[in-house]
């Protein structure tokens, strides 16, 4: 029973190290030097006895051929013909259990799987607003030529006669910076796998949106084309700039309504 309790140890101590790991990828410190603790702890219990007893072994096993070969060495000075006897056979190696083994296959392939499943399913930490920015290539961004859009005679005129203080000047600055990136017109792409529509956004002239679950359950988008666009912001037709696109998808094969 020991061995399938080592067994189910290792297995743990797999799972609990592939969270550290993902903990450590989002940033949580803290939470993934605790699943590193718990990790060793596991690792001990699988193994820790195991190479203890090698140890053990091995060194028993020195130690007795040393003390055979002080005995062979005193009895060949007084002439014994123990001396010349042939030293006695290794003692055979301890036989693994082929249940122990098919058990460790099983867990190592279970392990494997969740990591696989998690990955699919998207290792990023969604942002505050639960969407996750999904920045594009930035070769093809600087392939597009910067569109310059002067500025309104409203917003020229409100910053003549406003008074010149940082604040209001700061006010100033980012309604003009807002007037002139949202240029693009929003194309429809509802019902797109969520690469053809960011190609589609960027084909409109803005390089950087964002997707979110629409489920809720904040996974993220790693492999693009395995989801679908159920939804849209702003709707098609509307003028947006930089990051103002949220696409709200489910998983390929999830209920969506296309």
């Amino acid at each position: 029973m020991k061995p399938y309790l080592r067994v189910l140890a290792g297995m743990f101590a797999g799972i609990t190290l592939w969270l550290a790991i993902v903990e450590l990828i989002h940033g949580n410190v803290v939470p993934a030097l605790v699943q590193w603790m718990f990790t060793v702890g596991l690792v001990y219990l699988a193994i820790g006895k195991l190479i203890r007893e090698h140890r053990s072994r091995v060194k028993a096993e020195r130690d007795s051929l040393a003390a055979r070969a002080e005995a062979g060495h005193r009895a060949f000075l007084a002439g014994h013909p123990a001396a010349f006897a042939p030293p006695p056979p290794p003692p055979p190696p301890s036989k693994v259990r082929r249940g122990v083994v098919i058990a460790a296959v099983v867990a190592g392939f279970f392990v494997l799987i969740g990591i696989i499943s998690d990955i699919s399913d998207g290792l990023d930490a969604p942002s505050e607003d639960g969407a996750v920015t999904t920045p594009q290539s930035s070769s093809r961004a600087a392939a597009q030529p910067t569109q310059t859009v002067p500025m309104s005679t409203e917003a020229a005129t409100t910053a003549r006669t406003v008074a010149p203080t940082s604040t209001v000047a700061a006010a100033v600055v980012t309604s003009t910076a807002a007037a002139v990136t949202s240029t693009a017109v929003m194309p429809a792409v509802v019902c797109m796998d969520l690469q053809a529509a960011q190609d589609r956004i960027q084909a409109a002239g803005v390089f950087y949106s964002r997707s979110i679950d629409a489920t809720g359950e904040g996974r993220a988008q790693v492999q693009d084309r395995n989801w679908i666009v159920v939804d849209q912001a702003p709707p098609a037709g509307a003028l947006f700039g930089e990051g103002d696109a949220v696409l709200s998808v489910v998983k390929e094969g999830e209920p969506s309504g296309c």
